[in-house]
């Protein structure tokens, strides 16, 4: 009985955790965690925890809404000039920033500078 336990506990946690395949820029719509910033003069990664998080969330209507530790950090409209597949550029109409933007490896990847945000997108 307590192994039958164990397993519908792991089947539960197992489809709550259950990942979103991203293979194309197409799929940036949805919310998107902020798992790490990597690069740098050092080439090092700051990584997502409990007291540091982040999050962005790209609406089927063009608002782009970055959240820091859940307090909206920039909102804005956004747009995206697709060069392939994977690949393409992200821009923020508002602040006139333009990034570039991929998915590789079932990630988000946005670049600023050096540096490299990586995303996993959760909805």
């Amino acid at each position: 009985m307590k192994t039958i336990g164990i397993i519908i506990i792991a089947i539960l946690f197992g489809s709550c955790t259950k990942k979103i395949e991203v293979t194309s820029i197409d799929q940036i719509p949805g919310k998107w965690n902020w798992e790490a910033t990597c690069g740098g003069y050092i080439d090092t990664c700051l990584l997502s925890s409990k007291s540091s998080y982040a999050s962005i969330e790209f609406t089927s209507d063009g608002n782009y809404i970055e959240k820091h530790n859940d307090t909206i950090y920039l909102q804005t409209n956004y747009s995206v000039i697709k060069y392939d597949v994977n690949f393409g550029t992200l821009l923020l109409n508002n602040s006139n920033i333009s990034r570039p933007v991929a998915v590789v490896n079932n990630r988000l990847v946005i670049s600023r500078g050096d540096l490299q945000d990586s995303y996993m997108k959760v909805k």
